[in-house]
C-alpha cells in the first residue's frame, strides 16, 4: 500500500472512535409527517412513501415484540393493514403539530393506541419530547 494511503487511513479511523451523544430517534414527527405527506409526482415520492410505510411498520413491529416479551397480546387487531397503520399515524401527526417534535416512534405508538386502545390500558399520552428538526 502506498504511503500516502495508509497515511490518510491513520488519520480518519481515530474519528469513528470518538463517542457521541445517542439521539433519541431515527426521526422527528416532523420527518416522518414530510416524508408520510410526500405528494405523487415529487421527485422523491417514491423513497419517502417507502420510508413512511418502512418506519411505520418497523415501529409497531418493535412495540409488538415488547409486548410478547412481556407475554402480552398485540393490541393492534390482526386484521389491520400496513395502509391502514400508515393512515392513522398520518391523521395522527395532522391533527397534533404540537408534539410532532416528539420522535416519531413516540407519535406512532400514541397514533396506533388512540386508535387501538389496550383493553383496560390508559390511553397513550402524547408525546412532548422536544427534537431539533
Amino acid at each position: 500500500m502506498k504511503p500516502r494511503y495508509l497515511a490518510c487511513i491513520a488519520a480518519v479511523v481515530p474519528f469513528g472512535l470518538i463517542p457521541v451523544a445517542a439521539d433519541a430517534g431515527f426521526y422527528s414527527g416532523n420527518e416522518l409527517y414530510d416524508v408520510c405527506t410526500a405528494e405523487k409526482g415529487d421527485k422523491g415520492y417514491v423513497e419517502s412513501a417507502y420510508q413512511c410505510l418502512a418506519y411505520i411498520t418497523g415501529a409497531v413491529d418493535a412495540f409488538n415484540t415488547t409486548r410478547e416479551a412481556a407475554k402480552l397480546k398485540s393490541c393492534i387487531p390482526p386484521d389491520v393493514t400496513i395502509s391502514q397503520l400508515k393512515d392513522v399515524t398520518v391523521a395522527y401527526l395532522r391533527d397534533n403539530p404540537e408534539t410532532r417534535n416528539a420522535s416519531a416512534s413516540s407519535q406512532v405508538y400514541a397514533a396506533t393506541r388512540k386508535a387501538w386502545a389496550c383493553p383496560g390500558a390508559k390511553p397513550a399520552a402524547a408525546a412532548t419530547t422536544k427534537k431539533k428538526k
